[in-house]
């Protein structure tokens, strides 16, 4: 295993990459909290209007089956013998390109051969970008120290589930694939971490947590922040501790390479309603992998993968997901168990949405005498940030500032608004609308967001791409 970065990048020598860790300990007063919460909701909900309480009953009481059954979700720890084990397993990364940056580009590869535990391959696909990697690609294909090899492959534009595909046909007897994406920087101790929970053979897949490299850009970087990260440490470690995730993080995430192989034909050609369906690669993968066994996810394995910082790219970029999200419903509902936490939890996300719907209609239709009601409905959500807010400070980084952690905090009312009002119903809505429209809504006419390597963060000179440079030093 590697004891430090030897690496460097083909753009940049060396690129600093936050690290993160989970603290459980920051959540302790998160339980009573909850308790003191719901009973005041109670109160004030119910009593106010025992009608609504009844309606919004369901959905209430399987959010707090999942703050419970989230306060038991944890890293999985591993002996030195399993360690070894795991160290034996063939790794392999698949990395989809579209018309990425070439810097972020690069910076992803860099974390990836600097891993503490580095796989043995890293296969990029580059999928008829119109992006020129003829640099990235001569100083990155081949082998490298710690018996490490990169491939590089092109192919016409045909979606990132073929490009995945390419990857999972080329490489017959690996035994775990990795899904990263090309945006996405790992944290040193990423893929290692990961590995740990296939310790159990039961374990088919293994989600990493997504934080956002860019998190502090702007008020909607900071958005997305505690919106992902509340998902993660509350929903998806319910997920988690019932082993059935409703999806893994498409920019990092494990799976036991012989529940993909199996699975391969309808992953590479999905159809729905005679139309072949290109979205949701993470649910798919995370569909299979829970017909199969387990699927969990890592509460130490981070990627740090870039969020939109533009309006408009973040919309394009959730209604992607809303497409993606309505066609697997339909599958979640068909082929999971009745008795399983996903399909339970899928019914009760139906029910949240076309509720709310018909609320928020109701709620115009009777205005101004519906008024008291929305007021009281802002209240409670804003007192239900405040449980929120403190799993969201359960994930802190080396690169954030007591200030930052202030903001995540004080962000949460407005992100929880946010979500609740644009991302779960217009979005969603226009996404269910228009689900069998598939493809890319983003880098279409080249990458969103771009990293400037004018310089190296290290040595503030200009970078030196030259391979054979690097070879000798990392010799």
């Amino acid at each position: 295993m590697a004891s430090q970065e030897v690496t460097p990048g083909a753009l940049n020598r060396r690129y600093e990459i936050p690290r993160v860790r989970f603290n459980r300990k920051q959540a302790r007063g998160l339980l009573l909290s909850s308790l003191f919460l719901s009973g005041w909701i109670a109160w004030h909900l119910g009593w106010q209007s025992l009608v609504l309480a009844l309606c919004a009953a369901p959905n209430v009481g399987f959010r707090a089956v999942s703050w419970i059954l989230s306060w038991f979700d944890q890293p999985v720890t591993v002996s030195t013998a399993a360690r070894r084990q795991l160290d034996r397993l063939h790794v392999t990364v698949a990395i989809p390109v579209y018309n990425e940056d070439p810097g972020l580009l690069d910076r992803c590869l860099y974390a990836l051969a600097n891993q503490s535990r580095p796989p043995q391959l890293i296969f990029i696909v580059d999928d008829g970008s119109k992006t020129d990697y003829t640099q990235l690609r001569r100083y990155w294909e081949g082998s490298w120290p710690a018996g490490l090899e990169i491939r590089w492959l092109r192919q016409a534009n045909q979606g990132k589930r073929r490009a995945h595909a390419a990857v999972f046909d080329a490489v017959p007897d690996t035994d775990i694939f990795v899904t990263v994406d090309s945006d996405t920087t790992l944290d040193y101790l990423a893929i290692e971490e990961g590995l740990k929970p296939f310790r159990s053979r039961g374990v088919m897949s293994v989600a990493g947590i997504e934080m956002g490299f860019n998190a502090t850009a702007n008020l909607l970087t900071r958005m997305q922040c505690s919106l992902q990260l509340f998902a993660q440490g509350v929903i998806g470690a319910a997920w988690s501790v019932a082993g059935d995730m409703y999806t893994n993080r498409g920019p990092f995430a494990l799976y036991r390479a012989s529940a993909i192989r199996k699975y391969m034909p309808v992953y590479r050609d999905e159809f729905f309603c005679g139309r072949r369906i290109s979205l949701g690669d993470d649910s798919l993968l995370a569909l299979c992998a829970s017909a199969e066994g387990r699927s969990v996810q890592q509460l130490s394995a981070f990627g740090l993968t870039m969020w939109p910082e533009s309006m408009s790219h973040h919309l394009r970029q959730r209604i992607r997901w809303a497409r993606g999200r309505t066609v697997r419903n339909f599958w979640r509902i068909k082929y999971r168990p009745v008795f399983s936490y996903c399909w339970w939890f899928t019914i009760a996300g139906i029910y949240s949405f076309l509720f709310s719907i018909c609320l928020l209609a109701l709620l115009v239709a009777t205005w101004p005498a519906s008024e008291p009601d929305v007021a009281r409905a802002l209240v409670i959500l804003l007192i239900l940030s405040v449980p929120n807010s403190m799993r969201t400070l359960c994930f802190p980084r080396s690169d954030e500032t007591m200030a930052d952690r202030v903001i995540l905090f004080l962000v949460r009312p407005l992100s929880a608004l946010w979500s609740s009002v644009v991302l779960a119903k217009i979005v969603r809505v226009w996404g269910t609308c228009t689900f069998l429209r598939q493809g890319w809504t983003t880098r279409q006419h080249g990458a969103e967001l771009v990293l400037n390597p004018e310089a190296d963060p290290a040595t503030g000179r200009p970078p030196t791409p030259a391979r054979e440079a690097a070879m000798s030093g990392a010799a």
